[in-house]
């Protein structure tokens, strides 16, 4: 799994039982949040000192 940096505006949407898309309720739209915040801030912090290798960098990310 190559990582990417994204580079755009990135909507999360849930889904309902119908399948139609609609918005993530208040708890995971936090977490979402608080995900999007944590990935930005290791990216950040790989501009300085970037990961060794890709697996590296996924671990880094899941940790």
């Amino acid at each position: 799994m190559t990582l990417y940096p994204l580079a755009a505006t990135i909507v999360v949407t849930g889904r309902t039982a119908t399948g139609d898309v609609t918005a993530l309720d208040d708890d995971l739209a936090q977490h979402a949040k608080a995900v999007a915040q944590i990935v930005w801030e290791t990216l950040v912090q790989w501009r300085v000192r970037p990961p060794a290798s890709n697996e590296a960098a996924i671990g880094e990310l899941l940790a």
